[in-house]
């Protein structure tokens, strides 16, 4: 039961900071603006090699 209320938490935290990051830049857009634009950029991050992801650090 643990388990599941663990992998529950993850899945509510995926992408969050990427999700702050956008409602840094549009503060106007709604939960759904900003993850239907979340949704986009994870998309286009599948394309590319780990290079080409613009959040992440590695």
């Amino acid at each position: 039961m643990e388990q599941a209320k663990n992998e529950n938490q993850s899945n509510q935290n995926e992408g969050a900071y990427i999700k702050a990051m956008i409602k840094i830049a549009h503060p106007d857009w709604t939960k759904e603006q900003i993850e239907a634009e979340y949704q986009k950029k994870k998309n286009e991050t599948d394309k590319y090699d780990d290079n080409g992801c613009e959040f992440c650090s590695s």
